[in-house]
């Protein structure tokens, strides 16, 4: 496959490509140089879990404060209690 840069110096990877990688629009990206080659890669996906003592425990970062997602829950519980 052969592609080009534009005038501001993007790369377009072609859709087939894309696909058979498995390449979004939020799929970041290393690009690297090895001689005369530009190497593009994903950047591998953290994995947030980790086995400790036999459990599969969350050890990644919350996109929100945990806070609110307990409060969110106990309010969801509380009316699936009382049947509202």
């Amino acid at each position: 496959m052969t592609t080009s840069l534009d005038k501001y110096g993007r790369i377009l990877i072609p859709k087939r490509l894309r696909a058979l990688l498995g390449i979004t629009p939020e799929t970041q990206l290393i690009i690297t140089g090895e001689g005369n080659k530009i190497v593009i890669e994903p950047v591998p996906e953290e994995n947030p879990y980790e086995e400790k003592d036999g459990l599969l425990v969350f050890v990644g970062e919350l996109e929100v404060e945990y806070e609110s997602l307990i409060e969110r829950e106990r309010k969801s519980r509380d009316r699936q209690i009382l049947g509202l």
